[in-house]
């Protein structure tokens, strides 16, 4: 008798347990078809709607924030529509949804361009030339020279200005030489053009030299090594962090 009480406990357990499992692939079934809805009737095609459905699901298994997630998608539903116009299908677009999933989570750098990039270079430029002219002129002064006088210092507005200079030319230097790119002027212009731009900061750099203590003074040595080293840690930052194009280094 206990036997039998056991056994149909067991049949009733399974049955519910059947039962809750039907429940929950039916309750999946529904929540999917609700998600595929907002697909339908948008004006997609059927493969499109199915594209998007498939994305939808495998991005929202990401750790990508929802707001990202929903802006990915909306975006991707317009450029759909306009690409539709003229034949084009989501896998032409954007290869197979488990690409574009990759593609969304981890986008691409965005390519190099010096002329979009260009105040983004000159500063990482400028605060270079602060660091090689700090350190410069910090360690030339403890440097073994003929007779008891130290090596010539340049004033603190004198470096200022020359790694201004240097920050806000570099990046145009670059750009007239940048491979790939269809330039205004020949490549003797250009050369004759950076050539002067060498003149113009060397006089800029020799003027700013001999500027009045007043204007320009002389800093501790010492100090010019540390601000060497703060702006070096500065430049290493701006170079790593950011996709630098037009840089000396």
């Amino acid at each position: 008798m206990s036997s039998n009480n056991d056994d149909t406990a067991k049949r009733n357990a399974n049955s519910k347990a059947r039962e809750k499992n039907a429940q929950v692939h039916q309750d999946r079934d529904h929540a999917a078809k609700i998600v595929h809805s907002q697909f339908d009737n948008i004006g997609l095609t059927k493969r499109n709607a199915e594209y998007m459905f498939k994305f939808n699901q495998a991005l929202g298994a990401t750790k990508l924030s929802a707001e990202k997630k929903s802006d990915a998608v909306q975006t991707m539903v317009q450029q759909l529509l306009e690409g539709q116009k003229s034949g084009k299908t989501a896998k032409n677009m954007w290869g197979t949804v488990d690409q574009k999933v990759e593609n969304t989570v981890h986008p691409p750098a965005r390519p190099a361009d010096p002329r979009r990039d260009y105040w983004k270079n000159a500063g990482y430029n400028a605060v270079l030339f602060l660091t090689i002219f700090f350190l410069m002129y910090g360690v030339l002064y403890f440097l073994p020279t003929k007779g008891s006088a130290h090596a010539p210092m340049m004033g603190i507005t004198g470096i200022l200005i020359s790694a201004a200079v240097a920050g806000l030319g570099i990046p145009i230097v670059t750009m007239m030489f940048t491979p790939g790119v269809k330039h205004k002027f020949s490549v003797w212009i250009r050369i004759i053009l950076v050539i002067l731009f060498l003149i113009v900061w060397m006089g800029i750099f020799t003027v700013a030299s001999i500027l009045p203590t007043v204007l320009n003074p002389v800093l501790n040595p010492i100090i010019y090594i540390v601000l060497g080293v703060l702006s070096g840690a500065g430049s290493f930052f701006i170079k790593r962090h950011y996709n630098i194009t037009g840089g000396v280094f």
